[in-house]
C-alpha cells in the first residue's frame, strides 16, 4: 500500500484558487497515472501533473464527478 494518496483538482484559471478536488481510489490510479502521462521515474505520482481537458472530464466521470472545462486540472499526489 502507498503513503500518497490522490486527488484530481481543479484551479481557477483567473485567480489559480481550487476551484474543486476529489480523491482518486486506488483502483483507478493506473488509469490516472497513464491520463496524466506520469514518467517511470515517479512510480507513486508523488508529483503534480496537467492533465487535458479530455483527461480531466474522462477521469472526473470516472469518480463519479464533474470537471468544469474552465478550470485546469491536475493528477496531484499528497502524503496520505
Amino acid at each position: 500500500m502507498s503513503n500518497v494518496g490522490h486527488r484530481l483538482v481543479g484551479y481557477d484559471r483567473t485567480t489559480d484558487r481550487v476551484a474543486d478536488e476529489h480523491d482518486i481510489p486506488d483502483n483507478l490510479m493506473r488509469w490516472a497515472k497513464a491520463l496524466a502521462q506520469v514518467p517511470a521515474d515517479d512510480p507513486e505520482a508523488a508529483m503534480c501533473y496537467p492533465l487535458n481537458n479530455a483527461a480531466a472530464r474522462d477521469l472526473a466521470g470516472a469518480i463519479g464527478a464533474a470537471a468544469d472545462p474552465k478550470n485546469e486540472y491536475f493528477l496531484e499526489g499528497f502524503a496520505a
